[in-house]
């Protein structure tokens, strides 16, 4: 019996052993052939390197790195890490071509940076003299290079920037190949997810691989994590947020917060309203959640820098207006969605957003729009189609969830805050969502794991059965 047991799992072995060897072999003949023929697939920025073959053989050199260091390192957890790394290949060096040769990317000018230091944004600044990062732009934008800007009409802005400076710190010891690059961010990508993985394993004590999967193979936050550009970094340290958040409300340690201030501080250099709006949830989290009184405390005090952060922001959303607080903030608003709204951009045409009171009639269809649009009736293209399929799939999972929700989970901070978090950031987003579905697409991997992690905590039964167990701890929690 033994013997027969035995000789059962070697056989599972060999098989398992085999289709490895198959896919493996599969994957190395189709990097070849890519290889061989990337240059006719319509690459997009040959001007930025001669030899475009060399330069996609480089970029999957580097693939292979990254998947020997997942072999090395992963532990218990490579063969998720490997999957997840693989979809990655078929984005980044398969698809992403195709993609590239359609739709205009701000890549090209990324890589051109790598190799000079330079951006055509900011002409002769040379950005590997000034790598350390600013709360304030040092540099003025534009000089009519590019058909549309008038000259010394722009003024800067300190997360583009940063974001400038950061790449050329992460990128310092990366080959001068463009998809190398795109390689090395689309791992940033892949370490986000696995962050955000990482803080659903604190707060439920145990692995969930399912949940891993969901957020991996998301087809938007499958793509969007693996470009080359600022997604895939704020990506990252959002998923450092999370799970520094987990344990401050899981486990109340105080090293919870060099975490979450460090990835925020990140973000806020990047993208600073999403860091805004992170501190922001995670305080009333913490408060209206009925937090530990040491925490409460503590999450009082950040409300300070938190805030101070937040008015800087508005005064530099507001800049240059002659209004009251709450009209210039509207107004601007206003002006950022219809910005986005370009002629030719996929979106809602007849939103009234030329007032203040067209854009507050505006709002519920923003809102809904941030959360589940672009749907099967806003196709226009392959790529909205498969955002539009995700997205009905995403709404159905909400109504089942909607009925399934208890209104005393959100005395759990750890179920408030992703909830609060979701909807602060779709009351602004979602404007920008709702006239172009391309950018708003983009920018919601900001927002689609929390989101996702409280539908599938509240559809799926192990979910459910979590929430119901913290409810009467958390009430053992505010007896003293």
């Amino acid at each position: 019996m033994v013997a027969e047991k035995l000789q059962e799992r070697i056989g599972q072995e060999s098989d398992r052993f085999a289709w490895g060897l198959v896919l493996f072999v599969a994957a190395a003949g189709g990097a070849i052939w890519l290889s061989l023929h990337v240059g006719d697939l319509g690459y997009r920025f040959k001007y930025l390197q001669p030899n475009m073959e060399l330069d996609y053989a480089v970029g999957v050199l580097m693939w292979f790195g990254f998947a020997v260091g997942i072999l090395i390192f992963g532990r218990d957890s490579r063969r998720m890490l490997l999957l997840a790394w693989v979809a990655k290949f078929f984005v980044v060096l398969v698809a992403m071509l195709f993609y590239e040769h359609h739709y205009g990317l701000d890549a090209g000018d990324y890589f051109d940076l790598k190799l000079s230091g330079r951006h055509w944004w900011y002409p002769g600044v040379d950005f590997r003299e000034d790598l350390i990062p600013s709360f304030t732009p040092k540099y003025r934008m534009g000089t009519g290079l590019a058909e549309g800007y008038e000259p010394e009409t722009l003024g800067g802005t300190s997360t583009t920037e940063n974001f400038l400076r950061v790449l050329l710190l992460v990128t310092y010891f990366t080959p001068p190949s463009y998809h190398a690059m795109k390689v090395e961010f689309a791992f940033f990508g892949l370490l986000g997810v696995w962050f955000f993985y990482r803080a659903v394993v604190v707060a439920a004590g145990r692995p969930w691989p399912a949940v891993f999967y969901v957020l991996a193979f998301f087809p938007s936050i499958l793509f969007w994590s693996s470009t080359l550009g600022k997604d895939p970094l704020q990506f990252l340290f959002m998923g450092l947020y999370a799970y520094g958040g987990a344990l401050w409300f899981v486990e109340g340690r105080l090293r919870a917060i060099l975490w979450i201030g460090m990835s925020l501080l990140v973000v806020y250099l990047i993208r600073p309203w999403s860091s805004v709006m992170g501190g922001a949830a995670l305080i009333l989290a913490t408060v209206l959640g009925r937090g530990r009184p040491w925490q409460v405390g503590m999450m009082t005090l950040l409300t300070i820098p938190v805030l101070m952060l937040g008015i800087h922001q508005l005064v530099v959303f507001l800049e240059g207006r002659d209004l009251s607080l709450v009209l210039g903030f509207v107004e601007s608003v206003r002006g950022v969605a219809e910005g986005y709204g370009m002629e030719g951009a996929s979106g809602e045409k007849d939103v009234d957003l030329s007032s203040r009171d067209g854009l507050i009639a505006s709002w519920p269809l923003a809102f809904f729009s941030g959360l589940f649009r672009p749907l099967p009736y806003d196709i226009t293209n392959p790529f909205t189609a498969l955002a539009a399929l995700e997205n009905t799939i995403v709404l159905v999972l909400a109504v089942v969830a909607l009925f399934r929700f208890r209104l005393a989970y959100l005395r759990d901070p750890l179920v408030l805050w992703p909830f609060l978090y979701t909807v602060i950031w779709t009351n602004f987003y979602g404007f920008i969502v709702m006239v172009n579905f391309g950018s708003g697409v983009r920018y919601k991997i900001q927002m689609w794991p929390f989101f996702l992690l409280m539908l599938l905590s509240l559809t799926y039964s192990q979910g459910r059965a979590f929430l119901t167990s913290r409810l009467p701890a958390r009430r053992a929690d505010f007896r003293h």
